[in-house]
């Protein structure tokens, strides 16, 4: 069986989950939360910067032999 992964916003919706999944007699695991993640506002902010630094010409060219040294091609 396929496996489910939820991301509860704060505790009150992660209990809920839990008791209803208990009532269920559903398997589950918690397990450690990936501090590596974005949010999606975070991720979205990290967007608007790159692009605003695009657009103010705030870049790096590589050149062509050392971006296949940079992506190991």
């Amino acid at each position: 069986m396929e496996s489910i992964t939820i991301y509860p916003k704060d505790e009150k919706q992660k209990s809920l989950l839990k008791s209803l999944l208990e009532e269920l007699k559903v398997r589950f695991e918690f397990g450690e939360k990936d501090e590596t993640l974005l949010s999606e506002e975070d991720f979205y902010k990290k967007i608007d910067k790159s692009i605003e630094q695009a657009e103010s010409g705030k870049t790096t060219n590589i050149p062509k032999d050392k971006q296949k040294e940079f992506f190991n091609l």
